[in-house]
């Protein structure tokens, strides 16, 4: 997978995970998994699909009957991307800060707390 930057809107994940599950798809094959939860039509799709291939996040793959789009980046890559921005937009960059405000606004719970715990165990132990 690439290393582009990509900021993916909310209806570009949903496209994005369904490519993440399975690919590479056609149009059609997205339309049918996306239609029921959705209500998109398909030429909503069409749209989200052009401007996923614009920003270099998905491919397409013309050869045969229908085009095949398969993912250029990783979740795991966008996923980075999107917690990066937050970070910088709403808390300056201060991961304290976030979680700060996680915890202050929906309370974490015993395996939270141990789950953030052995991550940052295993940030101390890889630190140089």
């Amino acid at each position: 997978m690439g290393t582009t930057s990509v900021l993916l809107s909310p209806g570009e994940w949903q496209i994005m995970n369904h490519l993440w599950e399975a690919s590479p798809r056609t149009l059609m094959e997205l339309v049918h998994a996306l239609a029921p939860d959705t209500g998109w039509s398909k030429s909503t799709i069409v749209t989200m699909i052009g401007r996923l291939e614009a920003k270099g996040a998905i491919s397409c793959d013309e050869g045969g009957r229908a085009r095949r789009y398969a993912p250029l980046i990783s979740r795991q890559q966008a996923a980075l991307q999107e917690t990066e921005s937050l970070l910088r937009r709403v808390y300056r960059g201060s991961v304290g800060l976030m979680v700060n405000t996680l915890a202050d606004g929906r309370g974490l719970s015993q395996a939270d707390i141990d789950e953030l715990s052995a991550i940052l165990e295993k940030a101390r132990r890889d630190q140089p």
